[in-house]
């Protein structure tokens, strides 16, 4: 794995239950202990002082509306002491960009995709309301990792979209990483990305989704453990991938109520 992972959330309950998971799931890969995800109960609003991460995860919307609830958090986070709505709007706007340019409106729920904010927060020119735009935020985050686990605000009716959220997460964030350093061995001055260490990620779909948060910290320390044995064999996996064992994932993810192993 090439980066680490800190899962957290202002609810107590969500915290105590990835660490319940965490405990059940990962000895069984026999993991040193630098890649076990830190869990924190805090808010993003709120933080310890001495959190530092440079990637946020936002669970939000197939159309990057970030202006509602943990996302409306993450934009506060990135206009850093403007406050004004002329400096949120600039967030907004910023994000809306991005997100039209990868994926023209609609990202598919289950996706990921990263989005740098450095030009943002590099930009030195000046708002509407005469405020500077910050060139770093209180925790050193450059990038946001958007993730819709629904197409608009709504309940969700399959608890999978968990599951496929967090895997497309750290694929994506992993395979980042990899473009990353190969590029930096290539042609290292050329090299306009960095790579992202430190990520943190709260609840998906405990909040406007309304997901038993048992089933939300099942899916998404499931998903890490998955991930983390396919990375851990890497290429001496190829070929293990029959209808037998497909299926068996399959059912575990679709019900995880019923899944102790």
């Amino acid at each position: 794995m090439n980066f680490a992972l800190t899962f957290l959330d202002i609810d107590p309950t969500l915290p105590s239950l990835w660490k319940h998971y965490l405990e059940q799931h990962l000895p069984h890969l026999r993991v040193p202990r630098h890649l076990y995800p830190q869990v924190l109960t805090a808010s993003i609003t709120s933080p310890p002082p001495n959190l530092a991460f440079d990637c946020i995860v936002s669970p939000g919307n197939s159309f990057a509306r970030m202006d509602g609830g943990l996302d409306l958090s993450i934009s506060r986070l990135f206009a850093g002491s403007m406050t004004s709505s002329t400096s949120l709007t600039a967030v907004f706007n910023y994000v809306q960009k991005a997100h039209h340019e990868r994926w023209k409106g609609l990202q598919p729920v289950g996706s990921c995709y990263i989005i740098d904010m450095l030009p943002f927060l590099s930009n030195d020119t000046v708002t509407n309301s005469g405020d500077s735009r910050p060139e770093t935020n209180t925790f050193g985050c450059r990038y946001i990792a958007h993730a819709p686990t629904m197409r608009v605000p709504s309940v969700l009716v399959r608890a999978e979209v968990v599951y496929e959220c967090m895997w497309a997460i750290l694929n994506e964030i992993y395979n980042h990483n990899k473009a990353v350093e190969g590029a930096s061995m290539s042609c290292p001055e050329t090299t306009e990305h960095r790579k992202i260490e430190k990520v943190v990620v709260s609840g998906l779909g405990t909040g406007t989704g309304k997901l038993s948060k048992d089933i939300c910290a099942k899916l998404m320390v499931l998903a890490y453990v998955h991930f983390l044995d396919a990375v851990e064999k890497s290429e001496d996996c190829a070929g293990e991938w029959t209808w037998q064992r497909a299926r068996e994932w399959d059912s575990i993810i679709t019900n995880p109520e019923m899944d102790d192993s």
